[in-house]
């Protein structure tokens, strides 16, 4: 034995046996855990609050996403859309669909249509991004094979950009499709 162990049991005595400094068989200290849980809690809430100061600086985090279901909603009730009628919601035009399809290449009708469905209002200016799926995944198309919509500018990876999914029925096709939107 060493002097450090036979000095730590010769001033333990068996009153003071629970004593966690007494204890020679290298279980853990309550100090330490006490020290590790206390890191712990420090850590966890220093990035709780780091995470939480950059929020701010997203400005239309909450903004873009109420524009996308505006739109959404627009398209689908409204016949400045792809509606088939003002009356039938969620009914779309397939011929209306194609139809934006060809006008979102369009640059000059790319701009209008900005304006017309309101993603262009005073210093703000919003791009969308519309397809139309079938309910397994794949692009919807018609008769002939083309596809009826999806088109708009490429998506860009470095932008807060929102998507709004809306279940639709086709009227010429009558069949079910889910048209996505997003805008950004």
């Amino acid at each position: 034995m060493n002097k450090t162990t036979s000095r730590l049991r010769s001033n333990c005595t068996k009153k003071y046996q629970f004593f966690p400094f007494c204890d020679t068989h290298g279980q853990i200290s309550l100090d330490f855990i006490a020290g590790v849980v206390i890191f712990m809690l420090a850590f966890i809430f220093l990035f709780q609050t780091l995470t939480n100061m950059f929020v701010p600086f997203q400005t239309n985090s909450d903004e873009i996403k109420s524009v996308s279901d505006r739109v959404t909603k627009t398209m689908v009730e409204s016949t400045k859309g792809i509606a088939s009628s003002q009356s039938g919601t969620n009914m779309i035009s397939m011929s209306r669909a194609q139809y934006f399809h060809n006008a979102m290449n369009n640059t000059t009708s790319y701009r209008d249509m900005q304006n017309d469905i309101g993603l262009a209002n005073g210093d703000m200016l919003y791009y969308i991004n519309m397809s139309l799926y079938n309910p397994d995944g794949s692009l919807y198309m018609d008769g002939t094979g083309e596809v009826v919509l999806n088109n708009g500018p490429k998506i860009p990876q470095s932008t807060n950009i929102a998507q709004t999914i809306r279940v639709v029925y086709v009227d010429q096709d009558e069949s079910i499709a889910m048209l996505y939107v997003r805008v950004w």
